[in-house]
């Protein structure tokens, strides 16, 4: 199967390596968060930074895709949604508008409306009565964090028992978009990572759910990074590009956000780029669960930059953090046998076998939108190191 053509980010050169963000960055972000309401001067922004304004211009441009005003107001609008579905019956839209650091009302409501596709006022009235049952919402969410460390595994058991968690919270509580976006993850990741014998009809159960939780939850960040997730996988790439550019823009600092770009650069075959998105998730939360889908997408971005030893490292890296992750070892193995290392990568390949028994190498050629260079390579490794053709 063809995948579909996406204009790739601009590389924008920064070295492979890279692994957090630069300290100049970091100071300005960790000021911004504090200083959210007040008039924000790129001057004084770079004196707290320590770096020249065109430096710091050009670090946010090119870790966080876009500017200081432009990170700034997506904040301060993120801030202010919370702030008006959480409002008392003696709050204003005025007042969460002039707490939040916008002066001009006319232009807050404008911008608030394109980024969440409704008035600030709707809002406000939605969030002093809302239709869900305050105990029954409560309930539903605590269900639905409860299995999200399992979801994000990415492993046959995890994910199965993620999904029998994920049914209370959407008995309980139909209208709740978080949980559907959960389950769309997770019925995807079984159709395409073998953690099933029904993947046609697992695949579609995945995309009703993504579609579904993306009409329920249109503003939530995280719902909507976790329903591209779905559609990445059954190769929806566009449609999934476009709802992760929304999840970023209502919230920026999402570490799991980061994770999903970085893949997404690396299936559309920009290396360079993936590092350093996969490298600002790590930043933003380097530990479990996201740490070792970090890793994982690292490997891939260096095994289609041919960086083949790092890949190896990578992704073994990843996998050792989560052995249910076993999946993502077809990209060590492939990865081995490029090196000319067929000993090593035969044995690598009898480990996987022993895990993953019913793999051929003409499946694994099919199973992920990566670039068909990439998928190329990868079926042409695993065969050298003896995984069955087909």
């Amino acid at each position: 199967m063809s995948t579909p053509k996406l204009e790739s980010k601009a590389n924008i050169g920064l070295a492979p390596e890279a692994s957090a963000l630069p300290a100049d960055l970091t100071r300005a972000l960790d000021w911004l968060r504090s200083h959210l309401a007040e008039p924000v001067e790129l001057s004084v922004l770079a004196a707290v930074s320590g770096v020249p304004p065109r430096t710091l211009e050009r670090h946010f441009r090119m870790f966080l895709g876009t500017t200081p005003l432009g990170w700034t107001r997506s904040m301060r609008l993120a801030r202010a949604r919370q702030a008006l579905l959480h409002a008392s019956p003696e709050d204003t839209v005025t007042e969460v508008a002039l707490t939040n650091g916008f002066g001009q009302f006319g232009r807050f409501a404008a911008e608030y409306r394109r980024a969440f596709g409704e008035l600030p006022s709707r809002t406000m009235r939605r969030g002093k009565n809302p239709a869900l049952d305050v105990g029954d919402l409560d309930e539903a969410m605590r269900l639905t964090f409860d299995a999200l460390p399992l979801a994000f595994a990415v492993a046959p058991e995890q994910c199965n028992a993620a999904l029998e968690k994920l049914d209370g919270p959407q008995e309980l509580e139909p209208s709740y978009g978080l949980p559907k976006a959960v389950a769309a993850w997770c019925w995807g990741q079984r159709a395409s990572h073998r953690f099933s014998s029904t993947p046609d009809r697992d695949r579609a159960l995945s995309l009703r759910l993504a579609d579904e939780s993306c009409r329920l939850a249109p503003n939530d960040a995280l719902a909507l990074t976790l329903s591209s997730g779905a559609l990445v996988l059954a190769r929806r790439l566009e449609e999934a590009d476009r709802r992760l550019e929304r999840a970023l823009a209502l919230d920026p600092g999402l570490a799991y956000a980061w994770v999903r770009r970085g893949w997404m650069s690396a299936y559309l075959g920009d290396s360079e780029t993936a590092i350093r998105e996969l490298s600002t998730a790590l930043h933003l939360m380097p530990f479990e669960p996201l740490r070792h889908l970090s890793f994982i997408g690292m490997g891939c971005a260096h095994f289609a930059a041919g960086r083949y030893d790092r890949a190896i490292r990578w992704v073994a890296s990843g996998v050792g953090a989560s052995p249910g992750s076993f999946w993502a070892q077809r990209v060590a193995v492939a990865a081995a046998a490029m090196t000319g290392s067929r000993s090593e990568a035969r044995r690598m390949a009898r480990q996987l076998m022993r895990k993953d028994p019913d793999l051929t190498a003409a499946e694994a050629r099919q199973a992920w939108p990566f670039t068909p260079m990439f998928m190329s390579r990868l079926g042409d490794g695993l065969e050298i190191a003896g995984i069955p053709r087909s």
